[in-house]
């Protein structure tokens, strides 16, 4: 026992400060930015970029044969001063440009170490105490529904990630940084807390570690036919249906009836809201089913006028880059102080 704690110290420090070893490790994580762009497994790869202005354009142009905007350009429709100017969406820009930074130097090695921790621990339980022995093969009909299997299991777990990050206090500090936002544009989402980010990412482990075990025995060529760019087919076909439209003023919805199966951008501008009619509504992240399933679901009907942000925000709460950073952490300290004086 003693000695499986220390390996997972050493692997934490490893993964954790693996980009500052050297000044060519460092080098190497800084030379990895221009991925984002690239690699189809960011939500920024230029696919996902162009298909989203090309759905933005397409929403512009029905809007205006059907008569709802009259003198108005696509880049007004699209990118509205009054949106993009706002103090709200500068200050989104500024955190997502470190973010991105950081991204490299230090959350894909601690993501990276996650997993790998997650993978180490689901292979001891299963394999080495349970003696599970993973499939050696699989039709290409088994490894449908194993993927369909895995991606229904992550995306429960990310519900429920996701609730608890509304309802614990001491993980709410954290969460309503990416809900601080008082407009939304594509930047938004890149407004998110480290210790989310981590939050998610140790919760999803079990089922990382599960999928890695499960297919350990299967070649990568037989687990291509549910890949596509060497991304999942479903995060792929999403991400081209309006990932960057999920942060933004045009209400984009899939329909009243792919609506009670997947997310549409429409479904996440209303968890956004600050109406009462939409607090603690669509939490999900692929899937609208599990919404339907805990009653959390709000379909999305004609478009809305939304407000979005915090309503109990005290004044320049968040107003720098370093207050998104710094505040929750100060705020988790008092939740978790009251929290043990009232179990004194």
């Amino acid at each position: 026992m003693i000695e499986t704690f220390i390996w997972f110290v050493d692997r934490v420090g490893e993964y954790l400060f693996a980009s500052f070893l050297s000044w060519p490790s460092f080098l190497a994580a800084v030379g990895q930015i221009p991925q984002v762009f690239i690699n189809f497994s960011y939500g920024l790869a230029w696919p996902y970029l162009l298909s989203n202005v090309a759905l933005a354009w397409g929403i512009y142009a029905f809007a205006k044969r059907a008569g709802r905007l009259t003198g108005v350009s696509f880049q007004e429709f699209a990118f509205p001063a009054r949106l993009y100017r706002h103090r709200s969406t500068l200050l989104d820009f500024r955190f997502a440009a470190i973010d991105i930074v950081l991204t490299f130097l230090l959350y894909v090695p601690i993501m990276t170490g996650i997993g790998l921790l997650g993978v180490k621990g689901i292979s001891w339980v299963l394999v080495g105490h349970l003696g599970w022995e993973p499939p050696r093969s699989l039709s290409p009909t088994a490894i449908v529904i194993a993927a369909a299997g895995f991606l229904l299991l992550q995306d429960l777990i990310n519900y429920w990630t996701h609730v608890l990050f509304h309802k614990v206090p001491a993980l709410w500090v954290f969460h309503r940084v990416h809900h601080s936002a008082e407009v939304l544009t594509p930047a938004t989402a890149y407004r998110v807390h480290p210790v989310e980010l981590i939050g998610f990412a140790m919760l999803r482990a079990p089922v990382v570690g599960f999928s890695a075990v499960f297919y350990e025995n299967i070649l990568g060529r037989d687990q291509q036919i549910t890949m596509i760019f060497g991304v999942s087919i479903v995060g792929f076909v999403l991400g081209l249906l309006g990932t960057h439209l999920r942060h933004s003023h045009i209400w984009f919805s899939y329909g009243s009836v792919v609506n009670r199966l997947f997310m549409s951008p429409a479904h996440h501008q209303i968890h956004h809201s600050v109406d009462p009619r939409h607090w603690n509504k669509n939490f999900g992240g692929k899937l609208s089913i599990w919404d339907s399933l805990f009653g959390t679901h709000y379909h999305p009907g004609d478009p809305e006028v939304l407000r979005v942000g915090l309503l109990d925000a005290p004044p320049r709460e968040f107003e720098t880059v370093r207050s998104l950073y710094v505040r929750p952490l100060a705020s988790s300290v008092h939740v978790l102080t009251r929290f043990l004086e009232r179990r004194a």
